[in-house]
């Protein structure tokens, strides 16, 4: 991987960085009391991290490729990936929590999902490939 590809990785990285010190952050203030398990914020977290690494790098395979909608499938592919495997985990999270499960670590999750799921959208969007005509 290029040098200059490893830059497309930096607002995952921020993103990353910043929940997981909120998530030790509130560990140790109120934010327990009120409901909210960070464990599951912060596996949560963890999770779409390396999904969205894996679906930039399928991207990034993509665009090598000749056919023009090969990076359309990419992203496709990435985003039905992300929601069945985060799907999968909400649901053993629920099963095997019970009556403890944490709805608000679980809504926090799901506005995870949407961040990280804009975040990887803008990075195919700076990643595509010029059209013929020299356009965007």
């Amino acid at each position: 991987m290029k040098k200059e590809q490893l830059y497309v990785f930096k607002p995952l990285i921020w993103v990353f960085l910043l929940v997981t010190t909120f998530c030790i952050v509130a560990k140790f203030t109120s934010t327990a009391d009120e409901g909210v398990d960070t464990r599951v914020v912060f596996l949560a977290n963890l999770l779409l991290f390396f999904i969205a690494t894996v679906g930039i790098i399928l991207q990034l395979i993509a665009m090598k490729n000749k056919n023009p909608y090969a990076m359309i499938r990419g992203v496709m592919g990435s985003m039905v990936m992300k929601l069945f495997l985060l799907g999968a985990a909400a649901f053993i999270y629920i099963y095997f929590a019970g009556e403890r499960k944490s709805t608000s670590a679980i809504f926090i999750s799901m506005a995870l999902y949407l961040i990280y799921t804009w975040i990887e959208v803008r990075i195919a969007m700076k990643l595509k490939p010029p059209t013929k005509d020299g356009g965007n």
